[in-house]
């Protein structure tokens, strides 16, 4: 089932039914029925944009179909829905089991003695403490 396009324009969310193209070095857009697969670079219009679409001064506007309908879902499409539907209804569902937690620090050996902490000691570097004398 192919999933339904959205027109490109923002803020619209029609079905998209027609693709419009540009051709730079002519100066040229193209607007023509839904591409079957979305083109990089191609814009995705419905009905209403595509009719009401705009070239800039200088360029010419093909219309490969002026009346811009939306595709009915086929047979097709319906079956297919209708059969992932209906397996996965059917699926199995293994019952929840509850999450396990692990808990993991590091082990303690009481036993041992505690190892004495580092000592700080103050060691007279020969300077004086009293300010020199200019």
């Amino acid at each position: 089932m192919s999933p339904l396009r959205q027109c490109s324009r923002l803020g619209c969310r029609q079905p998209a039914v027609a693709t419009m193209t540009y051709g730079y070095r002519e100066a040229t857009a193209v607007i023509g029925p839904l591409s079957p697969v979305p083109q990089q670079g191609a814009f995705d219009l419905c009905k209403d944009h595509a009719n009401s679409v705009t070239v800039p001064v200088g360029w010419q506007m093909v219309r490969l179909q002026t009346e811009f309908e939306e595709a009915p879902p086929s047979t097709d499409d319906l079956l297919a829905l209708a059969e992932a539907i209906r397996e996965a209804s059917q699926r199995e569902v293994p019952p929840p089991r509850p999450a396990q937690r692990e808990i993991r620090r590091p082990a303690i050996d009481v036993s041992s003695p505690a190892r004495p902490r580092p000592k700080l000691t103050l060691i007279n570097g020969g300077e004086s403490s009293t300010p020199a004398d200019d």
